[in-house]
């Protein structure tokens, strides 16, 4: 009877890790990619959201995989959560409305870190949450606007707590490997 309760105790356990390791060096890992270190800084200071932050929200999202597929979603048309920044169609669209944009793939790095940059200033001139505060920012951004005012829920809340201690992380290592969002490595990013 107690292994049965232990087998059902640790399935659970393992039904709420990640499918895959969340990114560690986010330092190599933009070394290796060259382009998106680019992308991140560029979305870093259009929106004023520290890279950690960005890159906290993609590897959370998708683990840095361009057509990561949510919950009903089987192709970059649908609109359930797809791409980098899973996000779904209907914001995805507004995003690009807003920006300027007539088209971009939500498979795309760039406009992907630049959507979620995008995402948290959004939010914070519709709810007077300054876009430095990441727990707020990221369960906006997972629950919706709407799903937040409702109020989240604490294993939400609890998963933000802990990103926002990944962000900050990211950040300082950044700041280590000459990558500060303005590409001065001796100031600060903007806190989470």
């Amino acid at each position: 009877m107690r292994l049965v309760g232990f087998l059902a105790a640790f399935g659970l356990f393992l039904a709420g890790l990640p499918a895959q390791a969340q990114t560690q060096d986010m330092c190599a890992l933009l070394a290796r990619n060259p382009g998106w270190a680019e992308a991140v800084r560029s979305a870093s200071l259009t929106w004023k959201v520290s890279p950690g932050a960005i890159l906290t929200v993609i590897d959370q999202e998708s683990r840095f995989r361009a057509t990561a597929k949510g919950d009903g979603a089987v192709d970059a048309n649908s609109m359930r959560n797809f791409g980098f920044a899973q996000a779904n169609l209907r914001t995805w669209n507004w995003f690009l409305n807003d920006t300027g944009r007539t088209s971009g793939s939500r498979s795309n790095f760039a406009l992907s870190v630049d959507f979620v940059g995008w995402h948290f200033t959004k939010m914070e001139a519709r709810t007077g949450i300054p876009r430095s505060q990441f727990v707020p920012h990221y369960l906006i951004y997972k629950l919706g606007e709407g799903g937040f005012r409702r109020g989240a829920p604490p294993q939400a809340r609890s998963l933000a707590l802990s990103l926002r201690v990944r962000a900050e992380m990211h950040d300082r290592k950044l700041l280590t490997c000459g990558f500060g969002a303005d590409g001065d490595d001796d100031e600060e990013p903007a806190p989470n």
